[in-house]
């Protein structure tokens, strides 16, 4: 079997990973032999190859997919599900540190703050939906008259394929893999060519957790050689993306010129965060400063945009700039350190993306803690930038920057915030800060997002439903959904009486 060894000098750690593509139950090089490298965000440095997946790849383990869900998985007992999932859920839980180690040096996550709560997050949701199988599955009897009996089966998809994002690269990969595993499918998933190694080493786990081979299958590759079939194939039924925007308006067009296959696209943001002149300023400054600096900005529904109150904006940015200096850091620029709270960006190609951004002319740029001198990193590191006096229309608060740039403004009137708030192509989340019960849930009410958080923000859970309006997406995961998504509706006519 393909494997490397990687090195984690600052844990004194060595890792042992898979590099191949994971199908039917082992690790194979490509078709093609072919490779990807990866690298460090936060050194530059080459950590390992793997092997890229091709189109013929995809076909196999499409067609291997097929076969252990038409032949073992979808005569598997509901209990072996569950009790595959728990222990999945074990062997994760066992296995937590070398996760977050793979993620902290593929994807640049500070580990102690980031890593490591993204594995906490991973293993609570496994067990969630090892608890969650068979509970949304069932149908329902349905009365039309005595001359009939009719009613309704959840049954699942078959195939399914699932393309996740760089960001949080095993939590997304489980978010989807997890709910569609409860419902009964079978997977094809693709990790993002950036991040692939813990969901590679993930799929060792899966084979030692006893699920029978074929049922799940990584391909890793390039998004327009694997991510494109997936989406084209017509041996699969049902295809769950998480990335940008553009791409995911890409993955609904080849779906729809292929097969018609069931869509869930969890897409861009430009989350707002409004601040009434009657909030908590030290809660409100907390919670959004965290909102767009955690994970670098790098997250979907980072709140990029905040509105404050004339009345309390002064107040607000004092506040929310010294609690980002306060909590947020570099820490010589070792993910490992514990002080470290800040990491890299994943490229060079976001860190020149965002870094376009921040040499905007408009409005008033505020570093909040400028680069040292003569750092002598290597990585892709950008310190939290603020702006000000934007206008409405301009890129900075109507594009998806997913850095840790945000921009804080004034409103007066609350029919001007929620007109400012609306004043965008996306619409996955947003919060707001009042002690007004009354405010809170109409501006819950009024703003066009799929998730409003009250005097908090960025804080999901796993019970509860998750996705966009808008250019944000279509469909939702996590909570009951996350199992519901992957199933669909049969009805059942049974007559009941001979027809003369």
């Amino acid at each position: 079997m393909p494997f490397e060894t990687i090195e984690i000098p600052q844990l004194n750690k060595t890792i042992k990973i898979p590099i191949g593509l994971f199908v039917d139950g082992q690790f194979i090089p490509s078709s093609s032999g072919e490779k990807i490298d990866t690298f460090n965000p936060a050194t530059g440095e080459k950590i390992a190859s793997f092997y890229a997946g091709t189109v013929e790849d995809v076909d196999a383990a499409v067609e291997i997919a097929k076969d252990v869900y038409s032949y073992t998985w979808s005569m598997q007992p509901i209990r072996d599900r569950r009790d595959l999932l728990l222990k999945l859920a074990r062997l994760l839980e066992r296995d937590r540190e070398i996760l977050a180690m793979l993620d902290a040096i593929d994807a640049g996550k500070p580990y102690h703050t980031n890593a490591l709560a993204d594995l906490d997050q991973v293993i609570t949701l496994t067990k969630y939906y090892a608890g969650a199988v068979g509970n949304y599955t069932n149908g329902e009897i349905i009365p039309v008259n005595s001359d009939k009996f009719c009613y309704t089966l959840r049954e699942p998809y078959g195939v399914v394929a699932l393309i996740v994002p760089w960001n949080y690269p095993l939590a997304m990969a489980c978010w989807k893999m997890q709910g569609a595993l409860a419902a009964g499918n079978t997977i094809v998933i693709k990790p993002s060519e950036n991040t692939s190694l813990s969901l590679l080493y993930l799929g060792q786990l899966i084979m030692e957790a006893g699920f029978p081979n074929g049922v799940v299958n990584i391909i890793p590759g390039a998004g327009n050689v694997v991510g494109e079939a997936l989406a084209k194939h017509m041996k699969i039924n049902k295809i769950s993306f998480t990335g940008s925007t553009s791409v995911g308006c890409k993955i609904l067009k080849y779906s729809g010129m292929s097969n018609m296959k069931e869509v869930c696209l969890e897409c861009g943001g430009k989350s707002p965060a409004v601040v009434f002149k009657d909030a908590d300023v030290d809660n409100a400054a907390a919670w959004t400063a965290n909102g767009i600096f955690y994970n670098s900005g790098q997250n979907c529904t980072a709140n990029s945009r905040i509105y404050v109150h004339e009345n309390l904006y002064e107040e607000f940015l004092k506040k929310f700039k010294e609690y980002a200096r306060n909590h947020y850091s570099f820490a010589d620029f070792n993910v490992f350190n514990p002080d470290c709270t800040l990491g890299p960006v994943i490229s060079k190609i976001q860190y020149d993306r965002i870094m376009k951004f921040i040499e905007s002319p408009d409005g008033k740029r505020d570093i909040l803690f400028p680069m040292p001198p003569n750092s002598e990193t290597k990585g892709f590191f950008i310190p939290p930038v603020i702006f000000t006096d934007v206008p409405e229309k301009s890129p900075l608060l109507q594009e998806e920057i997913f850095g840790p740039v945000v921009v804080i403004s004034k409103f007066c009137h609350y029919s001007e915030v929620v007109k400012m708030a609306n004043n965008s192509r996306y619409g996955l989340a947003a919060a707001v800060f009042t002690e007004g019960v009354r405010r809170g849930h109409r501006f819950a009410r009024d703003v066009h997002a799929g998730t409003v958080w009250i005097n908090s923000s960025n804080d999901e859970e796993v019970t509860v439903p998750f996705g966009g309006f808008k250019m944000s997406g279509i469909g939702r995961e996590l909570g009951r959904y996350g199992v519901e998504s992957y199933l669909q509706t049969k009805t059942v006519h049974m007559s009941m009486v001979p027809h003369h």
